[in-house]
């Protein structure tokens, strides 16, 4: 069979017997037909066109029909494709939506297909997930109307409008960001907040096989950084790690204050603080153990789960962390530090008491205690 089909199809490109062509195509069962068809619209559109409603309603979603589609499209019998497509699995449909969304770019016949198809379909283009195939064509009307479902807002289906928010930023680029600070000023929700925080990143098409456009990043990450004080901290968390993706370290790093606004002292800093155990098992088989206590003041550029890191250098260096050679022994050095930074003194005296309390072997004597002098991060 598949050396007939090859055979066939060899045939009619070869002398495109339009009649013969036509015939055979109607008569063919659904896996055969799609390959037909596409040689049949190379020979002859408005042939290709005058049998495309009794074809593509019969094929199969796979590639070759999915190619098929896109001849009945190409020869202005979009109208079969639409017929087609509720038939479809809601994979197949998906594969498909890909598949046309692939040509858009290139192919005017396909942007007029899916202007039509979204007029036709209404609020079920959206909810099919059409919008998928409209990422990557950049076209006028293609991004203005991803652009006016934006503006109509989240509505009931969240889901449909946290994608179309993905794929308009990705479409439109550094022209998405007006659009996109504006939205997130004017929004309550954190949940959609962060939802459009996140389409930042998509705007720099960060993770794409293109890769990440530092042009674009850079407007991106300066719009985010500017909207760092309206945000609640939920969603300031979420915009440092977009900062970090857009490769904004420092500014990634300088929203740490306006997570933590809250217990920022009267200068702008942030106090935290950190615990070091030292626990040893001596040669002779003694057990000892000593705390490193210390206040730490940040000027606002490290996060909780970064103070470990930026503290070591300064233990390592300045601090005596020799319990276990001491005592030609074994030990281990833990860094205890916060989850959040401190509001007053009396708070990282009370944190310091209740980390010890819990960090300290039973099976010790007496604890020894050294209190450190402050420290910046």
């Amino acid at each position: 069979m598949l050396f007939s089909l090859l055979m066939a199809s060899a045939a009619f490109a070869q002398d495109c017997d339009i009649r013969t062509m036509r015939k055979e195509i109607l008569a063919a069962g659904p896996h055969e037909a799609a390959p037909m068809f596409v040689q049949l619209a190379q020979c002859d559109g408005p042939a290709a066109a005058r049998v495309a409603g009794k074809v593509i309603p019969t094929l199969i979603g796979e590639s070759d029909g999915f190619d098929a589609a896109l001849a009945a499209i190409d020869v202005g019998a979009g109208d079969s494709v639409m017929a087609w497509m509720p038939a479809l699995q809601r994979e197949e449909m998906s594969r498909a939506i890909r598949a046309i969304g692939k040509k858009c770019q290139d192919s005017e016949s396909v942007q007029g297909f899916l202007i039509e198809a979204h007029k036709t379909l209404a609020s079920q283009f959206w909810t099919d997930r059409w919008y998928r195939a409209l990422t990557e064509c950049r076209s006028d009307a293609i991004t203005g109307l991803l652009a006016q479902y934006v503006d109509e807002g989240a509505g009931e289906d969240r889901g449909a409008f946290f994608g179309v928010i993905e794929a308009y930023a990705t479409n439109a680029g550094p022209a998405s960001i007006g659009k996109l600070v504006t939205l997130v000023e004017a929004e309550e929700d954190v949940e959609t907040q962060i939802n459009l925080i996140n389409a930042f990143s998509d705007a720099a098409q960060a993770g794409t096989v293109a890769g990440l456009n530092v042009e674009t990043a850079s407007i991106a990450a300066a719009a985010l950084r500017a909207l760092g004080p309206k945000l609640p901290t939920k969603a300031v968390d979420h915009a440092r790690i977009t900062l970090a993706v857009l490769q904004d370290e420092e500014g990634s790093d300088k929203l740490v204050i306006h997570r933590f606004k809250d217990v920022a002292q009267e200068d702008g800093s942030l106090m935290y603080g950190a615990v070091v155990s030292e626990m040893a098992t001596c040669k002779n088989g003694k057990v000892k153990q000593r705390f490193h206590v210390v206040q730490a003041s940040d000027s606002g550029q490290t996060w909780p789960d970064q103070v470990e890191e930026r503290l070591k250098s300064t233990a390592e260096i300045n601090w005596k962390l020799n319990l276990a050679t001491s005592c030609k022994g074994e030990g281990e050095i833990k860094y205890l530090t916060p989850s959040a930074p401190f509001a007053d003194e009396a708070g990282f005296k009370a944190w310091v008491k209740e980390v010890t309390r819990k960090n300290t072997n039973p099976n010790v004597k007496k604890v020894t205690r050294i209190n450190e002098e402050l420290i910046e991060l």
